[in-house]
């Protein structure tokens, strides 16, 4: 549990690190995980995102990821502007509290696959993804994360 509240840590003080440099966006995603979301932009067209949020699927607890994203990878024209597809590679840590794994991390690597609709204004950016985990500590299994979420961006 100290370890993974040290990544946590980590995590937040290279975002901020970073968020002085680049455009980064802050808010909620709703699913499986729920919780706080961030994205930061390395260039245009890639960027990484992280959560800090509850997870409820295979193993339930506190969900940490860190992806490396893909942005625009497709664009999509409508009327009210672009819906920009990406994808990524990360990892995912879960600090699992209920079942028969109580106490362990869960860990793992993970590829989500989304869909982003940026807002002129206010500066909002609404998203949807499906990402495919596979934890390899405690077990060997395969999960799936589902969310749609919207954050404000700076």
């Amino acid at each position: 549990m100290k370890k993974f509240f040290a990544y946590i840590t980590v995590l937040l003080v290279l975002m901020i690190y970073h968020s002085a440099q680049a455009e980064v966006a802050v808010g909620a995603v709703l699913g499986d995980p729920t919780g706080l979301s961030a994205r930061t932009a390395i260039d245009g067209q890639h960027s990484v995102d992280g959560a800090l949020a509850y997870n409820s699927g295979t193993y339930s607890g506190l969900h940490l990821h860190l992806t490396y994203l893909r942005d625009r990878a497709r664009t999509f024209a409508t009327t009210e502007g672009p819906i920009e597809l990406y994808y990524g590679l990360g990892l995912r840590l879960i600090s699992v509290d209920k079942g028969k794994y109580d106490g362990d991390t869960a860990l793992g690597p993970r590829a989500p696959l989304g869909l982003v609709y940026h807002f002129k204004n206010p500066n909002v950016e609404v998203f949807g993804e499906i990402a495919l985990a596979l934890d390899v500590v405690p077990r060997t299994d395969v999960d799936l994360d589902v969310g749609v979420g919207v954050r404000l961006r700076f």
